[in-house]
């Protein structure tokens, strides 16, 4: 599922620097390879580059996903902090696509029946009121 979420964005228009590889040197790797790698640790709970390295590296999954490509912690660090507009747009992507094929649902969950407000900050709690609000923002 990976592979094909990633491979149908046009990663240009979301914000992802290098998709054009320059004409001159060595090119670098495609975001889309490294977009799969962090996607991966991400649902895997990896969250270390070098962790991340090291799955590459061993893990038969990964090689599959990144096509035995085995970029170095430094190279995945970079992407994660150069392309962080394109990271949450690739989010948004994702949820414009849940809602598409009708995932969500209008449920709202509260732990034993009791909503409670915790000492946080006003964006970490939730309301009825304030649930729909960021539903029709999204």
């Amino acid at each position: 599922v990976v592979d094909v979420f990633v491979d149908e964005l046009d990663l240009s228009s979301l914000g992802f620097a290098r998709v054009q590889p320059a004409k001159t040197g060595r090119p670098a790797y495609h975001p889309a390879v490294l977009l799969k790698l962090y996607i991966y640790g991400y649902l895997n709970r990896i969250q270390s580059s070098r962790r991340l390295e090291r799955e590459g590296q061993r893990n038969v999954e990964l090689m599959w996903l990144t096509g035995r490509l085995t970029p170095d912690f430094k190279t995945i660090a970079n992407f994660r902090r150069d392309n962080g507009k394109g990271i949450r747009n690739v989010c948004r992507q994702f949820v414009v696509l849940c809602q598409q094929l009708d995932l969500f649902s209008d449920a709202v969950v509260a732990i034993d029946g009791s909503k409670f407000k915790a000492v946080n900050s006003s964006d970490r709690n939730f309301t009825n009121a304030k649930l729909k609000r960021r539903m029709e923002e999204i």
